[in-house]
């Protein structure tokens, strides 16, 4: 399943959710971009990823030491 990462600098987290229907942190997200909302702010982003494992790495990879890792409550 597809997963999109939610990378706040200013709040130094970097929030995991699935790519489906129920989160509406998701589906806020993707209309906000169908209207020409690109993702890269001056706090952070989101970014997509083809699966959860995908995103979990990136974090491990790229971003452990700097932001906490939290795996949204609305996709569990």
């Amino acid at each position: 399943m597809k997963a999109w990462a939610n990378i706040d600098t200013s709040l130094k987290t970097y929030t995991v959710h699935l790519d489906h229907d129920v989160c509406p942190h998701v589906t806020e997200m993707k209309y906000g971009t169908e209207l020409g909302w690109k993702k890269q702010h001056g706090t952070g982003s989101w970014k997509p990823f083809r699966s959860k494992e995908e995103a979990v790495d990136i974090y491990d990879n790229s971003y452990k030491e700097k932001l906490t890792l939290i795996e949204c409550n609305n996709c569990k």
